[in-house]
């Protein structure tokens, strides 16, 4: 893959959290990239450091108990240097050029996100015209513009209103409009159809990929679904208790799925004219500060041998920029 693709590179990542029931390991060992105009989709259950990644990206993890503990988050913006985000201050200079401006991010419930006091108009003129340096005239029409983008009608009127006036849907148009309103290289979606029902969620994701091919920007999207990875992503990075357990391209994962989570995963969606009992994974993801010797996945896993219980798998290059975190291929 040539370096000059790839706009960013998480490499060892590690954050945890130091608890009163001991270190959290939120995110343990993870890497993956991210090339310039392309989708990495980021799979797994709830509670497996999805969300925690992109936090760490974006130097949001909660102090003083979260930390960033190890590895690299390599950034390569348009002007061709490189930063590691992981030294950087979270409340540095650098940090706030790069949070919200270069790497943007849109949360996981539009209406806790949304502050139910200022006009939506507001919310996203007060982003503009801390990264764009505009005044406050500029700053509404380019307000407008982004809320016309988005698909919100009658955006003129719209730019008054406050979030609860807006439907669920609407919400999350906005978080988007304001996500991309400084034209950011990366747009990190956490969950972005979480509530939503099935036609508005088909909605918001068309609207992500009409407005990728638009602005020629990188999407880091984060979900469970994996129909939503099939339909959006160009790569697809499985996490399983703080790990990446399996990386591919989407096609291969889809056709050629290695670790026994992913097998997992895929045998689990519904399938159309399928009446049998659906298939499900037996037992819990384990407590993350109380991980198990070996495998994380081998007390759940049907094809576990002893090695599994003992010693904690290698990644496996698998060929074709496929990789897989199991014994199975070691």
């Amino acid at each position: 893959m040539n370096n000059d693709n790839i706009l960013l590179t998480c490499s060892g990542l590690r954050t945890y959290f130091y608890t009163d029931d001991g270190v959290v390991k939120a995110v343990d060992d993870v890497n993956f990239t991210i090339e310039r105009g392309k989708t990495l989709g980021i799979v797994g259950e709830s509670g497996c450091g999805k969300s925690v990644t992109s936090h760490s990206i974006m130097q949001l993890v909660p102090k003083p108990h979260g930390k960033i503990s190890g590895g690299e988050i390599i950034y390569r913006g348009h002007d061709g240097e490189e930063v590691n985000i992981a030294d950087l201050d979270p409340f540095g200079p650098k940090m706030r050029q790069i949070r919200g401006n270069e790497i943007a991010m849109i949360f996981q419930e539009p209406m806790t996100s949304l502050n139910p006091v200022y006009s939506i108009g507001d919310q996203i003129i007060e982003s503009i015209r801390l990264h764009q340096k505009l005044n406050k005239k500029d700053a509404k029409a380019r307000a407008i513009e982004m809320l016309k983008l988005v698909g919100i009608p009658a955006a003129e009127l719209r730019v008054n209103e406050y979030p609860h006036q807006l439907s669920g849907g609407m919400r999350q148009r906005v978080m988007i409009a304001m996500a991309l309103s400084c034209n950011p290289k990366l747009l990190i979606a956490d969950e972005p159809t979480t509530a939503l029902d099935v036609t508005i969620e088909a909605q918001i994701l068309e609207l992500m990929v009409d407005l990728q091919k638009k602005l020629g920007m990188s999407i880091m999207i984060i979900t469970h679904d994996l129909g939503v990875v099939g339909e959006l992503a160009d790569d697809v990075a499985v996490m399983y208790a703080g790990k990446v357990v399996e990386n591919a391209a989407v096609v291969d994962l889809f056709d050629r799925p290695l670790h026994p989570y992913t097998q997992g995963l895929l045998n689990s969606r519904p399938v159309i004219g399928n009446k049998k009992r659906l298939f499900s994974i037996p037992g819990n993801v384990p407590h993350l500060a109380h991980l198990p010797k070996g495998c994380p996945f081998a007390a759940r896993c049907a094809n576990a041998k002893d090695i599994c219980l003992s010693e904690e798998p290698a990644v496996v290059d698998a060929g074709q920029g496929h990789s897989v975190r199991c014994w199975l291929h070691a």
